[in-house]
């Protein structure tokens, strides 16, 4: 295999996700490029109270119940988050950045509530 030339120098490739106080969920570019979001058009979203984990299954079936368009960004993508988690009772008081992965099992991305922590003054805006 012929070596890859590496360009995107000074740039996080991290996966991870925000969501804001309004509710969007944001994934880096880490996230993007990493778990392939670009190959769907949807999502569905996952609530599992007891472990306090947020489950993202990436489809592109619009039909789908409980559906969302992933909008694409320059870096990024996000989908609106205000009604799933207001219907859950998820208080989100400022932008939170969190640790992101797939599950083995479902093939969920996993957002883990517990991970959290506010997103500070020097880290980037685009995640």
């Amino acid at each position: 295999m012929p070596f890859v030339r590496f360009t995107e120098v000074g740039r996080s490739h991290t996966p991870r996700v925000s969501i804001s106080q309004s509710g969007l969920i944001g994934l880096s570019k880490g996230a993007r490029t990493r778990f392939s979001v670009d190959n769907s058009t949807h999502c569905v979203l996952y609530y599992d109270d007891q472990a306090k984990r947020i489950g993202i299954e990436l489809t592109n079936d619009s039909a789908a119940e409980g559906a969302q368009k992933i909008r694409l960004g320059r870096t990024g993508v996000d989908v609106s988050g205000r009604s799933f988690l207001s219907f859950f009772g998820i208080e989100v008081n400022e932008t939170t950045l969190y640790p992101i992965c797939r599950d083995a099992d479902t093939g969920y991305l996993i957002i883990d509530l517990s991970k959290g922590r506010p997103r500070g003054k020097g880290q980037a805006k685009g995640l």
